[in-house]
């Protein structure tokens, strides 16, 4: 790096290429970063199995106790954003979704094609013979 005089009197600092101006920085704020810093706090890595037994789990708290819980600022936000939702008009969809989360939509089957017929395929194996 090298100073350059100005017209004015003062001086720039103008870096050379492949230098940085300010070396001495902040480096970027990575999400290994953030992650780093949230563990030596305490913070856990939510599991999914914590993830389903919590939304199981708020399915049974009385809404009186809920609406407590999403007023108290040292919740996780997770429990507060989704205490909120379960207390709104659309409380039903909320609960639908966090099922969908924790064991999954069921399984539909649609025939689009056979009208309810039994479809039969046959394949024929690489050598030219039908299959067993």
């Amino acid at each position: 790096m090298r100073k350059v005089k100005q017209k004015h009197g003062g001086s720039i600092v103008h870096a050379d290429k492949g230098e940085t101006a300010n070396p001495n920085g902040r480096p970027p704020r990575l999400l290994s970063t953030i992650t780093a810093e949230l563990k030596a706090k305490g913070y856990e890595r939510a599991t999914a199995n914590q993830v389903a037994d919590a939304f199981e789990t708020l399915m049974n708290v009385p809404q009186n106790e809920l609406a407590q819980m999403v007023k108290d600022e040292k919740a996780p936000m997770s429990l507060r954003i989704v205490g909120k939702a379960m207390l709104t008009a659309k409380g039903w969809e909320v609960l639908q979704a966090m099922l969908d989360r924790a064991h999954g939509k069921s399984k539909q089957a649609v025939d689009l094609t056979t009208g309810g017929e039994r479809l039969t395929v046959n394949i024929n194996a690489p050598n030219g013979r039908p299959d067993a």
